[in-house]
């Protein structure tokens, strides 16, 4: 994907971790440094908006990220979660400035 310093094997394990955890009318973005292709390395930024319940939504990040642990080994990996009505501005700036891959 262009504009996106992941490769399309770890955009797709990603997407389908996503998918396999979160609603289909869930979205996901990746922002940060991976989206800034003058950078190089960094962690993973991920930004998600659901419609689960803060509970539910916990359990899901946590089952997420253990699948994106097995499946892209170790790294850092940080998941900013929009869960219902909660408005922080970190929010904005992820879906600003990042790029929406589901």
């Amino acid at each position: 994907m262009k504009g996106i310093r992941l490769d399309n094997s770890q955009i797709l394990v990603i997407s389908k971790a996503f998918r396999a955890h979160f609603l289909p009318e869930d979205h996901l973005w990746i922002f940060g440094s991976r989206v800034d292709l003058n950078k190089r390395g960094g962690d993973i930024d991920l930004y998600i908006e659901t419609s689960m319940s803060a509970e539910e939504a916990s359990s899901a990040r946590i089952k997420f990220l253990t699948n994106l642990e097995i499946e892209l080994g170790e790294q850092k990996i940080d998941v900013v979660m929009k869960i219902r009505d909660l408005d922080l501005p970190i929010y904005e700036v992820a879906k600003n400035e990042g790029v929406k891959l589901l």
